[in-house]
Order: structure tokens, then sequence, then C-alpha cells
């Protein structure tokens, strides 16, 4: 059996991705409406994967599509981005509306024990409060009132904001359910494609109902979603399944969080941004939670052992 650095590594793949993707999105709207990107992004990732996926792994696809756990995967996944698009169209600030898109945190704990065998630990509690209370730090720059400076129409947004996270928390739990419980030996990389697919008919569908569907404006606008595609994509979501069938639902709720720490990253190595010594504080209370998920198990498992021993 491969030890948990293996799967701690394809975590690691998936919160590079993910938090890089907020940067690309960034950048790529400024060429296309919200939803032609959302439904460009998982479509050519779809496309690209469609003749080696359906070649080796047609048979594991039939087998899980038959699953109403995978369907409840794609669903929730694409209700979060949905909600989250949607919510950001309605005024709020940006800085807010990371940090509410990031409030799964503290869904899962409660959907978990509902849904898997997971229990919550005072670690894992311990680990959300601080996590949450560095993304917050974060997302506000060190001053609340940032978050707050709403416009027109926010109310909503913020409510969408929220849905988008339970919505993101149900996908959390609803993976882990089907790569541990429902069917340990899950092929991954066809419940990865299945994924992709359910999500491009749903952004088809709400591309055609919320806008006039589009292409980029410019070149550019295509290098954004081809680095989008390819690393907050493929490699993000397919590294998400592998770790998965390791790390609990609980753990990477907290893990995730640090896809955050990425676009803080560029900015402050890029883009030469600077920010200030609070919002560096908001960073160790993020680390803080990312250590307390990773190493306390290691450690009561080591201590365990060693009681067996004696």
């Amino acid at each position: 059996m491969r030890n948990m650095g293996y799967y701690y590594s394809f975590m690691a793949l998936a919160i590079l991705g993910w938090g890089l993707s907020t940067s690309l999105i960034e950048f790529g709207l400024e060429y296309v409406s919200p939803f032609s990107f959302l439904f460009l992004r998982f479509s050519i990732a779809s496309l690209i994967l469609t003749p080696f996926i359906l070649k080796i792994k047609f048979n594991e696809i039939k087998a899980l599509l038959r699953s109403k756990w995978v369907w409840f995967i794609g669903i929730s996944e694409s209700a979060g981005l949905l909600f989250q698009y949607l919510g950001q169209r309605e005024g709020v600030p940006a800085g807010l509306a990371a940090l509410l898109s990031l409030i799964f945190l503290i869904f899962v704990p409660f959907l978990s024990p509902l849904i898997l065998d997971d229990r919550i630990n005072r670690y894992h509690v311990l680990a959300i409060v601080l996590g949450f209370i560095g993304v917050t730090v974060i997302a506000s720059e060190g001053d609340i009132s940032n978050l707050m400076d709403f416009e027109s129409g926010s109310l909503l947004g913020i409510v969408l904001l929220i849905l988008a996270a339970l919505s993101y928390a149900f996908y959390i739990v609803t993976t882990s359910r089907q790569v541990t419980i429902e069917n340990p030996k899950t092929d991954t990389t066809a419940l990865f494609y299945i994924i992709l697919v359910i999500i491009s008919v749903v952004s088809f569908i709400m591309m055609i109902l919320f806008e006039t569907p589009q292409l980029p404006s410019e070149s550019i606008g295509w290098l954004w979603i081809s680095m989008l595609v390819i690393f907050s994509t493929i490699m993000a979501f397919f590294a998400y399944f592998v770790a998965l069938k390791r790390i609990s639902a609980n753990s990477a709720s907290v893990l995730l969080l640090l896809q955050a720490l990425v676009p803080f990253t560029i900015d402050i190595a890029i883009l030469k941004r600077v920010y200030s010594s609070v919002v560096i504080i908001g960073v160790v209370f993020v680390l803080l939670a990312m250590i307390i998920i990773v190493f306390i198990p290691i450690l009561e498992k080591n201590q365990s052992d060693t009681k067996r021993v004696e």
C-alpha cells in the first residue's frame, strides 16, 4: 500500500492547480463572459480527454454511471461553480467572494457524519478555526471593512456564494463517499472524466439561459483558457480524486484552504505586490491549520503503533 506522502503529493497538485485558477479566471474574464468561459474550460478539457478515456476506460465509465453518488458529485460541483459565478456577478467585493466560497470548511464537518463514517476530532476544530481566521485576514487584507464594500444586489450575491460553499462541501464529502465507502477501487480517471462532462453539460445549459454564447475577443483569451484547462482542470481535478482515496473529507477541506495562498504567492514573487504584516499573519494561520491536519494524524498513528509494540 502506498504511504500517505503519495496522496499528499496529489493533493498538493490539486491545491496548486485550483490556486492558479483564481488568477487565470481573472485574466480570462477580460476577454469572454463568465458562463461562456466556464463552458469552454470544461468542454475543451472533456474533448481533449475523450478519445483516450473512451478507448481505455469505457467499461469503467459505464459502471460508474450507475452510481448515484457519481451524479451527486457532478451536480454538486456544477452547482458550486454556477452559484459562485452568479454570486460574483451581483457586486460582491472580490475579497468577500473569495472568503464566502471557502466556507465549505465549516460545512464539511457537519455533513461528514451524515454521509461518511468520519468523525470530527478536536484537532479538526482547531484547524478549522485557525484556517478560517487566516483566510478572513487574507481576504480582507487586514481590514474587515474591505469585505463590507457592498454594492446594489450584494445581499443576493452573498446568499449565492454561501450556496456555492455548501455545494462545494457536498462535492467534497460525496467524492469521499464514492472512493472510500461505495467503491474503494473506483477508477479515478473514469470518475474524473464523468465529472468534467457533467459540468460541461450543466454550464452549457446555463450559458444558453443566462447570456449570449461567445468566444474570447482576443487570442490572449485563449491562452488563459488553455492554461486553465491544463493546470486548473485536467491536472487539479484528477489529482484531487486520487488524493481523496486516502485523505479524509475533513482533512481535505482544511488543506484546500492553501489554494488561497497560490495567488498570494504570485502577487509577491511575480507581480512584486507588497502586503502588510497583518496579511502575513493570516498566511501563518492557514499554514498552522495545514500542519495540524497533516502531522497530528501521523503522530497519533506512531503513538498507536508504539503502544502495540509494547
